[in-house]
């Protein structure tokens, strides 16, 4: 069976873990925390792809006034403003290359894995045409584990006038890919996988990328509050640099490589080029 690498909460309930560890004092911090609607989905749901969209949108939500007022502050927080600069980092990739390639193609194919909600798609796509960009011949692809995603995903986007092409499975099965692709964009999925993982997900994205395609991805950095709050609602995600990446997608046999870090000093990028 396929493994949602992202759902690594293991207690029934934070509450019931808590009381069992005698941390009798972050129990009210717990449940106001639970007034957000970020800090809840992150609790109830690990980390999925409605918390990683609530951050991207930027609009705080929550429960009983004081909730919004909360969502609010941690939507300012360093580290989640720094979690959005990987949204920003793969639409503005994304239109980049769509206005590098699209004159000299007669078709691309570009690729979100996971997808979550697309959301990079649409900005980069709303991007590009605005700059004078024609979609026609561009292919967009999503793949997910998850087949509500998915649906969402193409509802999403389909609102924006861009059709997906969905393919169900396993980042890390070869089988589920089922064709070649020009771009890739992969956040939020490397930072639950161990080095062995990781190393396979870049060697299954080099062997689908064409010549010249490129791969965009991102890790995340230690912070000692937003890491208690991540272990706090039981989210053990692995730190890596930019650097790290980079080391890991040389060995895979990407050719061209280039670095770079969000100005909060947090999120790691990496572009790498077949």
């Amino acid at each position: 069976m396929a493994e949602f690498h992202n759902r690594t909460r293991r207690s029934s309930s934070i509450t019931g873990k808590l009381l069992r560890s005698g941390r009798l004092l972050e129990l009210p911090v717990y449940w106001l925390l639970r007034t957000s609607d970020l800090a809840r989905e992150g609790f109830e749901n690990s980390g999925s792809y409605r918390f990683a969209d609530h951050i991207y949108r930027g609009q705080p939500s929550g429960s009983y006034g004081i909730g919004r007022w909360l969502d609010q502050r941690i939507l300012r927080m360093r580290a989640v403003e720094s979690f959005r600069s990987r949204f920003l980092m793969a639409r503005d990739e994304l239109c980049n290359f769509l206005q590098e390639r699209s004159k000299g193609h007669a078709s691309l194919d570009v690729l979100s894995v996971p997808c979550g909600i697309p959301r990079e798609f649409v900005a980069a796509v709303e991007q590009f045409r605005k700059a004078g960009g024609v979609t026609t011949g561009i292919r967009f692809h999503v793949l997910d584990l998850d087949d509500d995603v998915l649906r969402q995903a193409e509802t999403f986007t389909g609102r924006h006038g861009i059709p997906l092409i969905a393919h169900h499975g396993d980042a890390l099965d070869m089988s589920t890919y089922g064709g070649e692709f020009d771009f890739i964009t992969s956040t939020g999925l490397g930072e639950f996988l161990d080095d062995e993982q990781l190393a396979t997900l870049y060697a299954a994205f080099h062997r689908i990328l064409r010549p010249g395609g490129v791969m965009v991805t991102s890790a995340m950095r230690c912070l000692r509050f937003s890491d208690y709050l991540l272990r706090l609602a039981e989210l053990h995600v692995r730190y890596r640099s930019a650097d790290d990446l980079a080391a890991m997608a040389r060995r895979a046999g990407f050719l061209r490589l280039a670095t770079s870090t969000d100005r909060q000093g947090i999120q790691g990028f990496l572009k790498a080029t077949k």
